[in-house]
């Protein structure tokens, strides 16, 4: 079992440098804290934010601006999938499940083969 947080990213320099935004930088630390096994944070946006005691206003700032730096994807209605090569949690054998379904999920919903 390991922890992954990928700072040598293209993400990382962006909050270094702060041109992603506030909102973005409080969901994304408050995603990592919170993802379960499968690199996911579960529910609407409704409650997501207040899990994350936010506005539903700066939370759907921040996951937009997440979403346009492909560092995180509204997987279904309910669940929000991090992107496994910037933060995960986790063993070997999952990184590679958990690398699969982000490579097969499209922002709009799974891809069709």
């Amino acid at each position: 079992m390991f922890n992954k947080l990928q700072t040598d990213t293209g993400i990382s320099r962006l909050v270094h440098s702060q041109d992603m935004g506030s909102a973005a930088v409080h969901v994304l630390h408050y995603c990592s804290v919170h993802i379960n096994r499968l690199n996911m944070i579960i529910g609407t946006p409704e409650q997501v934010s207040e899990l994350f005691n936010m506005s539903i206003l700066q939370f759907n700032q921040g996951i937009n601006k997440l979403k346009k730096l492909n560092v995180i994807r509204k997987y279904t209605k309910k669940e929000y999938m991090l992107n496994p090569d910037i933060a995960y949690n986790g063993d070997d054998k999952r990184y590679f499940v958990l690398r699969h379904m982000w490579d097969t999920q499209t922002t709009s919903g799974l891809r069709e083969s």
